[in-house]
Order: C-alpha cells, then sequence, then structure tokens
C-alpha cells in the first residue's frame, strides 16, 4: 500500500526535504563552531575585562581591597565561564580569584585607567592604576554553543514537521482529493454508467481534465445510444428480412407445384379449388380488390389459384400495381397476408 498511495509519497518525501536542510545547516554550524566560539569569547572576555576594569578605578584610589575582593568575587559568581580574575595595583596583585579545578582557559587583561573628567591635570602615565586580568573558559563556551546548535536542530525538526503537515493538507485539498475524485468518477464510468460526470470547479489542470472525461463520457454515450439504435433497426430488417425470404421459399415451393398441376392440365381442380376458396372468407388478391371477371379471366394469379400469393405471379400483369402502387412492399393485399405494420 505504501508504494502507490500519494499522499503517503507527498508525506514522505517533504519530511526528507526538511531533514536534509536541518542535517545540512547543522554540519555547516558545526564545521564553523570553532570559530564562532572564539569569536563569542574574544568579545566577550574583552567586554568583561573592561567592565571590571571601570568598577575597580574607585577601590583602587581608596585602597579599598577588601572591597574590590568581594566584587570580583560576586562577578565570578554570576558569570560561569570565568576561571580566574587578577587585580594589579600598579605592579602588586592585590586581589585573586580562582575556581577549583585544573581547566585551561583564555586569557584577557584590560587596564585599570582613571578617568580624565576625575583628574585632568594628571598626566596619562599616573592615570594608569593598575591591570584586571581574567580568563575565561573556552571548553564551556564551546558546549553552549553545541548546546544552542543541537536545540536548534531539534526546533528545526519539529518546525519541519508542522511544514510537513500544512504542506501535506495544503496539497490533499488542492491536488488529492480532486484526483481521488476523478478516480472515483472514472470507476463508476467504467463500470458502465455513462450518465455520471464528475463534478470538479476549478479551471486550473485537474479541473480541465475532469472536463475532458465528462466530455468524452458525453461523447462516448451519445455514440452508444446511436449504435443502439442502428443495432436496433438492424435487427428490424434483418427480421424482415428472414420472414421476407421465409414466404418467399414457401412460394418458390408452390410455384413449382402449380406449374406441374400446369403442364398436367388438371384445370379441374385447380377450379374446384378456386370455388372452395371463393366460399370462405377472403384470402385471395381478387376477392380483396373486388376484381370482375373479365381481369380474373386474364390474371396469373387467378389461373393458378395464387391470390395469398399474387406478387409471385401477378406482378407485370396487375392494373392496381400499375396505377396505385410501385412495389408490392405498398400493397395492402401484401401487407395485410404478411401481417406487415405500416409502422414497422
Amino acid at each position: 500500500m505504501f508504494g502507490y498511495r500519494l499522499q503517503v509519497k507527498i508525506v514522505v518525501v517533504v519530511f526528507i526535504i526538511v531533514v536534509f536542510c536541518v542535517l545540512v545547516s547543522t554540519v555547516i554550524s558545526l564545521y564553523q563552531v570553532n570559530q564562532v566560539v572564539r569569536e563569542r569569547l574574544d568579545a566577550a572576555g574583552v567586554f568583561t575585562s573592561q567592565t571590571l576594569a571601570t568598577f575597580s578605578v574607585e577601590n583602587l584610589l581608596a585602597w579599598d581591597y577588601p572591597a574590590l575582593q568581594l566584587s570580583i568575587e560576586q562577578a565570578a559568581k554570576y558569570d560561569p565561564y570565568i576561571l580566574e580574575i587578577k587585580i594589579y595595583h600598579k605592579e602588586n596583585l592585590v586581589s585573586h580569584y580562582k575556581k577549583e579545578g585544573k581547566e585551561e582557559g583564555v586569557e584577557y587583561k584590560a587596564d585599570v585607567v582613571i578617568p580624565e573628567i576625575i583628574k585632568a591635570e594628571i598626566s596619562d602615565k599616573e592615570r594608569n592604576l593598575g591591570v584586571v586580568k581574567i580568563t575565561l573558559s573556552e571548553k564551556k563556551y564551546h558546549a553552549f554553543f553545541l548546546q544552542q546548535i543541537y536545540s536548534l536542530m531539534l526546533l528545526g525538526l519539529i518546525l519541519g514537521l508542522g511544514d510537513t503537515f500544512l504542506i501535506y493538507m495544503t496539497v490533499n485539498k488542492m491536488v488529492l482529493s480532486p484526483i481521488k475524485k476523478i478516480e472515483e468518477g472514472t470507476k463508476i464510468i467504467g463500470k458502465g454508467n455513462l450518465d455520471h460526470r464528475i463534478d470538479i470547479d476549478s479551471e486550473d489542470e485537474i479541473g480541465r481534465l475532469a472536463n475532458t472525461l465528462n466530455t468524452m463520457t458525453k461523447n462516448l454515450k451519445s455514440s452508444r445510444d446511436e449504435t443502439e439504435s442502428y443495432k436496433k433497426h438492424l435487427e428490424e430488417r434483418v427480421e424482415e428480412l428472414e420472414r421476407f425470404h421465409k414466404l418467399t421459399i414457401n412460394r418458390e415451393l408452390k410455384m413449382i407445384d402449380l406449374k406441374k398441376k400446369l403442364a398436367s392440365g388438371d384445370f379441374d381442380k385447380i377450379d374446384k379449388q378456386i370455388k372452395k376458396n371463393n366460399s370462405k372468407e377472403i384470402k385471395n388478391c381478387w376477392d380483396f380488390w373486388k376484381c370482375d371477371e373479365k381481369l380474373k379471366i386474364n390474371c396469373p394469379a387467378y389461373k393458378t389459384n395464387s391470390g395469398d400469393e399474387c406478387w409471385l405471379v401477378a406482378t407485370d400483369y396487375c392494373p392496381y400495381l400499375q396505377k396505385d402502387f410501385k412495389t408490392c412492399y405498398e400493397c395492402p393485399w401484401f401487407k395485410k397476408i404478411n401481417k406487415i405494420n405500416d409502422n414497422s
């Protein structure tokens, strides 16, 4: 089922694309992590050392070393990346803080300088009170940025799943649902229901495809109706021809028998048969047309007692053929004797 459902294929493809993009961005970030960590570490080291130097001016001017020690301990407490802080008054180490452990780091320093607004008359050399040196942990900075990268990767995967769902819902509504409707419609049409129409209200490629299928179905229905009508007409004609063929064969057999009787000169028997037929209901053409004796004397059908099949012997003689109709199929007597309906 997996290989045949378009929905599953779309979801899998979109998810693979999202995961691939997230992995590529993660690999690029990991490749550049060392450079980024060092840049961020340098920026933090310069900023932190300069900040401590600025806040150390007042304590160094007052020779308040205990307060200076307390301030650097507080600074190290709130900054987990500081491994060691050293403050020198001139060239003497007056405050020192170092975290436990043997971790190595990167050292940064900043000069403790008296601001010009405090004593403008002091020379540049006298204005320099000392130096602040700090050591920051490159290892902790590296671990922090790795954690940030992994967190962003996880967030990217979560957002990718959300994007996959949204893309699937959009594609399902705009593409998959109409395609499914076309599939169901073609199954119904394939079962022979040519009156079914695929209802898709869209002007894009899928809508045009549905309209094309509807037009094709309409044309198929029209062709089928024409074929069935023609088939019915052919069946009627074949049935009529078979009936005529059967009548013709029977008439031929009777004609052979009549010719034998004429050849044997058995006219008395024929005459008796004619009188016998005249005494019964109308079964001969001369009774139907009420022919007079003059016409009957010269009529081949009358002479051969073929009044129920006169079209075989009297076609060229019968005056009604010459006046009222052109073929036997138009003759009322032919229609009656052969039970032919005018509407057939």
